[in-house]
């Protein structure tokens, strides 16, 4: 009965503010929260005891997957990774996985964790190339992908400077942008080192240094180069996984909907009369009336309506939202209950939950990158 914890603690500060109402694993992503997908994509993987510990807006976390069968929900006063992991100590029983729960990946967790069994070292590392690994932990391995040594989000002249310092050892880990996934396996031995070294907060910063002080060995795993992976930290990016995803680029999540044509999925009662251009996500109860232009890139959540004339490319559209006729929406993402007004040009924006997007005299373009709040409306 294999176990994975999935932090989802986090308070997503740099994904604000889509963050200010939903925790970050909660944000909506095609049909379901992100969340969702990731413990549907375990448990395919064949993990059947799940625990997800929760904080920030963590009420919201229990409350979904309350009841859910292989799934615990646990709400925790945790200080950071590691630490949620030792406040949820009692529920493991054997070599378990922990994984963020707020990265889109297809990571085959089954086959990184079959590799970790068949080793028996305390730890393993699914490590991931990455074209620029400046905003990532970087991590070496040597030959035998025994890990060497951790550098935390590390600036040019520090990854030059280990690359010198350790020229010596000729492996994948120094030719590779190698960078720490987030996901990891480990010993149920480790259980008892964090309940005996409470300091042990940060698994990057803290306990995988400590292990190999210790001299523990750390083994490295690198996920297969097709692998998808995108750690959903800004707004662009969020975007930027959507449209792989509707790309189909994240083999194995499965779409919340019906494939009406090829790259258009469409929830369950939903009345769709308007253009399509593809690839499109429209979700449950949604409404898209004749004369209106949806795509290519658009994600409309449940119960959206979209108006005869408006337009809509690029754009991100939350739950119970509506578009009315002649408007324009670019490049931005509209959180729940936005009312965009007739004739309005949303560009490159986020308008928040409840803003009502109405026309003036002076000004029918939402100003690029301006951020609305309910309290806060321009038009």
């Amino acid at each position: 009965m294999p176990t994975a914890v999935v932090l989802a603690g986090g308070v997503g500060s740099r994904l604000s503010p889509l963050t200010k109402i939903v925790p970050k694993p909660l944000v909506p992503f095609a049909g379901a929260p992100l969340l969702e997908y990731i413990i549907s994509f375990l448990e395919n993987n064949g993990f059947d005891n799940i625990l997800i510990t929760a904080r920030y807006l963590g009420e919201q976390i229990v409350k979904y997957f309350q009841g859910r069968r292989n799934v615990t929900p646990l709400l925790l006063d945790s200080k950071d990774t590691a630490d949620a992991v030792r406040l949820v100590a009692r529920f493991i029983k054997g070599d378990f996985i922990v994984s963020m729960g707020d990265v889109v990946t297809n990571i085959p967790y089954k086959r990184f964790f079959e590799y970790h069994l068949s080793h028996r070292e305390i730890a393993s590392i699914v490590l991931k190339e990455v074209d620029n690994p400046l905003p990532y932990g970087l991590v070496y391995m040597d030959p035998n992908s025994n890990i060497v040594l951790f550098s935390e989000k590390p600036p040019s002249l520090e990854i030059y400077l280990i690359s010198l310092a350790f020229h010596g050892i000729k492996s994948k880990g120094f030719y590779s942008n190698l960078v720490n996934a987030g996901i990891y396996a480990f010993r149920e031995e480790l259980l008892d080192i964090l309940l005996e070294n409470q300091g042990l907060m940060d698994f990057g910063r803290h306990v995988f240094p400590f292990l190999l002080e210790a001299g523990y060995r750390i083994k490295g795993w690198i996920a297969p180069a097709d692998t998808y992976w995108n750690d959903i930290g800004r707004v662009e990016v969020y975007k930027e996984a959507l449209w792989d995803f509707l790309d189909n680029k994240v083999l194995g999540w499965n779409h919340r909907g019906v494939v009406y044509s090829k790259g258009v999925v469409v929830g369950e009662e939903s009345e769709v009369h308007g253009e399509i251009y593809p690839p499109v996500y429209i979700g449950r109860n949604t409404i898209v009336e004749s004369g209106a232009r949806i795509g290519p890139y658009v994600v409309l959540e449940e119960g959206v309506r979209v108006e005869s004339g408006a337009r809509l490319s690029y754009s991100v559209v939350w739950h119970n939202s509506v578009i009315q006729r002649n408007s324009y929406i670019y490049d931005s993402v509209l959180m729940n209950n936005t009312v965009v007004k007739e004739g309005v040009k949303v560009v490159s924006s986020i308008v928040g939950t409840g803003c009502v997007v109405e026309r003036d005299l002076f000004n029918t373009v939402l100003e690029p990158c301006l951020k609305v709040s309910p309290y806060e409306v321009k038009g």
